[in-house]
């Protein structure tokens, strides 16, 4: 049998970051398998920098032939992942697009107005009117928020903690404890800061790395069915009662077996009963506003001036950060209709075998949130092929509008035909996508019309890892 080489390589490695010229020794190794490099170690990578680790990967994978991997804290750094690799060899290639996708997201600063083609712009000034003024190559241009579908991109969070609010909304913040029915908190962005409890959904005091499993834990958190609070444990268990008190240190909570006091540390989660909160209405024209570190916050207004942003959440609170922070601006309740705010008139699912999928309303079909092309999408629909979604249309729209791929959880698998009819007639058809293709864009005309149908069809390798996506699927007023 070969013997296992024990040799490393070390390479300097340097990346232009805004923050400056980031540079480091990168030690990489061989694998047992001889055919890959590993990045070493993992204890050492979770304290670099985006745009260092992201210089790293391409060394390694240019060492590696193409190949690299990077080891949990479980794993050892000389086994890789050689099963997950084999069911989906394009695994290591999402770490690397995930991380490069994060590092981007503050510099990705492109207008996708309702009317016109998308065009690099940098948001200047918003008003308390929601009119926006953006600079580009064509000078300044000032727009209402209602005729925008987006500006820059969403960030995703990192691990946590974070405050998940009754409407969806996000704050990356320490809590802090809590006061006449108030979360006193410690945000990077916005500073010391409290909100009442009514307006809360919970708070995750850790959260899963893996973000499929991230994204379903948050959603747990603001779709939970309960009648009293709930404590998740990093270790598993669930305890049901009341929260009493809670500090920095430890939670007092009454459980239905008694009173009892838990160290923070051991927390993943609270849940706040949902019977308690406050009903919130949504403004007829609202954004949500996206900040770096993965803060987003549905604003019922929004104000840019003098560096800074000043947000009033739906939820009441007004809080102020630093202009730079700011990455994303997402109106609602403007021209773009958006079908996962629709109900359709019908839903078929077409199993190439027995396994039936459900479709799901901004989200993937596996329920996590939408990435396609490395980048998050806040609107959308997710399905698995073959799938049928038809919709009526009850007022006069312009065009229906979407960008079409198969969801990053796919990875490079997965092929569809994507097909869009009106009436009763096709309109558009799609290419054969598969995963790892950058979104297409669509656009159909619907002047007059009384009917859309959407749909998504096998294409090679039957239904594998079909997890089509339709992305900001949107009608045009």
């Amino acid at each position: 049998m070969r013997p296992q080489s024990t040799t490393t390589k070390t390479i300097r490695c340097a990346a232009h970051h805004r923050s400056g010229t980031v540079s480091m020794s990168c030690k990489l190794r061989p694998s047992r398998s001889m055919s890959a490099w590993s990045l070493f170690s993992p204890g050492e990578l979770s304290a670099l920098r985006p745009a260092t680790l992201i210089v790293c990967l391409c060394l390694a994978v240019a060492l590696g032939g193409g190949r690299c991997w990077i080891a949990r804290a479980s794993e050892s750094l000389a086994d890789p992942p050689q099963a997950a690799a084999k069911s989906n060899p394009a695994a290591t290639d999402a770490i690397a697009s995930n991380v490069a996708a994060d590092s981007q997201a503050a510099r990705d600063h492109v207008l996708l107005p309702v009317d016109g083609p998308a065009l690099r712009a940098e948001l200047r000034s918003v008003d308390k009117q929601w009119q926006l003024e953006f600079t580009g190559q064509q000078g300044i241009k000032t727009i209402s928020a209602a005729d925008v579908v987006q500006w820059g991109r969403p960030a995703d969070p990192a691990a946590g903690p974070l405050l998940v609010l009754a409407d969806g909304s996000l704050i990356v913040a320490e809590p802090l404890g809590v006061e006449n029915e108030a979360l006193h908190f410690e945000s990077a962005l916005f500073g010391q800061q409290s909100l009442p409890l009514e307006v809360l959904a919970g708070v995750a005091f850790k959260t899963p790395v893996d973000r499929l499993q991230r994204d379903l834990f948050l959603d747990r958190l603001l779709g939970a069915s309960l009648r009293s609070d709930l404590l998740i444990l990093a270790n598993g268990d669930e305890l049901s009662g009341v929260v009493q008190s809670l500090s920095e240190q430890e939670v007092e909570f009454r459980a239905e077996f008694g009173p009892l006091k838990l160290d923070r540390a051991r927390l993943a989660a609270i849940i706040l009963n949902p019977t308690l909160r406050r009903t919130i209405k949504r403004p007829s024209l609202c954004a949500m506003v996206g900040f770096a570190d993965g803060t987003r916050v549905l604003a019922a207004n929004f104000e840019l001036k003098d560096q800074r942003a000043q947000v009033a959440l739906v939820a009441g609170a007004t809080f102020a950060a630093e202009a730079k922070q700011l990455v994303c601006l997402f109106p609602l309740g403007g021209r773009a209709v958006y079908l996962s705010e629709l109900e359709p008139v019908e839903f078929e699912h077409t199993p190439f075998l027995e396994l039936k999928w459900p479709y799901r309303k901004d989200r993937n079909v596996l329920g996590g949130m939408l990435r396609s092309g490395g980048k998050l999408y806040l609107k959308g629909l997710g399905v698995h092929s073959a799938a049928r979604l038809v919709y009526a249309l009850e007022s006069p729209y312009q065009r229906f509008e979407a960008e079409l791929a198969l969801d990053d959880c796919a990875g490079r698998q997965g092929s569809v035909v994507y097909r869009v009819l009106v009436d009763g007639k096709q309109k558009y058809v799609s290419p054969v996508l598969r995963g790892g293709d950058q979104p297409l864009s669509v656009s159909v005309p619907l002047e007059g019309a009384k009917r859309l149908e959407l749909v998504v069809d096998y294409a090679d390798r039957a239904d594998v890892l079909d997890r089509a996506n339709w992305l900001r699927a949107r009608l045009t007023k």
